[in-house]
């Protein structure tokens, strides 16, 4: 019989997580039918993934069925607990993952506290080439990623399904950035122009991970 994968944020996962990607470096990244079937799952661009991405989503998904298999309720508290003590390649595969979760909308609260990190590479893999924000954030959250996308300077055609969540809130608070912005005499951001022309920001894999597709 196989052994249970360890639960998340305990010693022997953080360990196999971190294995993943420290020694599993020459794994192949998803290929053919692996990448039709990652995007059939709700993954944005699986051909930017890492073989050990890959190998990592893996992971996590299986030790959070075993946590819900245990049926103490906690997979959301063992994944923030992981999270928290991920260096930022792995937040970003985290992150990257949670599509691939049962029952993904209950990580929202672990989405939003990342859409607040100061860490770029952590905040893209949260705000782009992932569906999860405009599948699960709250309007307000999802707004405010958004802008910083705009703020740091990640180009909003990397926002997955942002055509579909720009709503009048969204565009009144563009407005209301791009009017600071003149007033102060800075550069707009192309960026604002295509959210307020209503311009669709068709999601594309064609952008370069920006250092967040490493494992």
């Amino acid at each position: 019989m196989l052994a249970a994968p360890p639960l998340p944020g305990t010693p022997a996962f953080m360990r196999a997580f971190a294995a993943a990607g420290r020694r599993l470096r020459e794994a192949p990244p998803p290929r053919g039918d692996e990448v039709t079937a990652l995007m059939a799952l709700g993954i944005a661009a699986p051909a930017l993934w890492s073989g050990p991405r890959l190998l990592r989503a893996a992971l996590l998904a299986t030790a959070v069925e075993e946590a819900d298999g245990a049926a103490d309720g906690k997979a959301p508290a063992r994944l923030t607990a992981a999270f928290r003590t991920s260096d930022s390649e792995e937040r970003a595969a985290i992150l990257q993952s949670l599509m691939l979760l049962p029952d993904p909308a209950r990580f929202a609260a672990l989405a939003a506290d990342a859409c607040r990190s100061s860490v770029q590479p952590v905040f893209e893999a949260i705000a782009g080439d992932n569906r999860f924000p405009a599948a699960h954030l709250s309007e307000p959250v999802f707004n405010q990623m958004v802008l910083k996308a705009v703020f740091t300077g990640m180009p909003l055609a990397r926002v997955a399904g942002l055509a579909e969540r720009t709503t009048p809130a969204l565009r009144r608070m563009a407005a209301d950035f791009r009017s600071e912005r003149r007033v102060a005499g800075r550069i707009v951001p192309a960026d604002l122009d295509l959210l307020l022309d209503a311009v669709s920001a068709d999601h594309s894999a064609t952008y370069p991970a920006n250092g967040i597709s490493t494992p």
